[in-house]
């Protein structure tokens, strides 16, 4: 069989693809192509999140993540396909608009203010969600992250990398998501520091907040997520529960190296 042949099988064999559960997704991906200059990136991407799910979003360096999540929330034009939140297409918005529908993200980077402070930084991403509630406010986000308690009158700059990432979620969490999107969870931190952030990410979970993570620490994110999607070259290639990965090493060094 060939390879396009295999990762097909691969898709068509699972049938958890999407999960049926009643819930009508919050985001979803329809035919999504998306590239940079005359190059193509995404070819035809699926994808979609439901209220409370967990996906795990993998694949080898530059297999298309950083993309795709750039094409979802929009700071990347998508040239085929649609973008949908609550069913209704936002192809052609800009960010602000799907921010406000209750997508947040954590970019690669962290993107903190050095110049803020840590108060700062919560306070200017602070607003309520679609029905006028405030489910994160900056005293439970405080409450979630102890350190940044601790360190609230410090500027963003003045934090350790651990900290920004803390800083990162909970300026996100300040803006009452529907969708948490993590592009590299833990990437460059210490040990100690990425059992922490695991450690939120399942009390986000639990507060009902859907997730999109993207980490290259392949058995925390399967020990997280109810769904991996496998980028290969902007494809999906595998779409399924975990417990599939974990049964198949071949299937799973095959895709991510493992």
């Amino acid at each position: 069989m060939s390879a396009a042949g295999e990762r097909s099988a691969e898709r068509r064999a699972d049938p958890a693809r999407p999960r049926q559960d009643g819930a009508a997704p919050i985001l979803e991906a329809r035919g999504l192509e998306a590239g940079y200059g005359a190059g193509l990136v995404l070819r035809g991407v699926d994808l979609a999140v439901r209220p409370g799910e967990a996906i795990g979003l993998m694949g080898r360096n530059g297999m298309g993540k950083t993309t795709l999540i750039r094409t979802l929330l929009g700071q990347l034009p998508a040239r085929a396909g649609e973008v949908l939140v609550d069913g209704a297409a936002v192809t052609g918005e800009p960010p602000f608009r799907r921010a406000r529908r209750g997508i947040a993200v954590v970019p690669e980077g962290r993107g903190v203010f050095g110049s803020l402070t840590v108060l700062e930084n919560l306070r200017l991403a602070a607003r309520p969600a679609l029905d006028g509630s405030l489910p994160w406010p900056e005293e439970r986000v405080l409450a979630l992250f102890p350190r940044l308690a601790q360190r609230a009158g410090h500027r963003g700059d003045q934090l350790s990398g651990g900290e920004q990432q803390m800083l990162a979620i909970g300026r996100a969490l300040m803006t009452s998501p529907r969708l948490l999107i993590l592009d590299e969870a833990t990437e460059g931190l210490a040990p100690i520091v990425r059992d922490g952030i695991w450690q939120t990410l399942r009390m986000i979970r639990e507060a009902g907040i859907a997730t999109i993570i993207v980490d290259k620490t392949v058995e925390a994110v399967l020990s997280l997520v109810d769904r991996v999607e496998i980028l290969v070259k902007g494809a999906v290639v595998f779409s399924g529960p975990p417990e599939r990965l974990r049964t198949d090493p071949a299937l799973m060094h095959r895709h991510l190296g493992v």
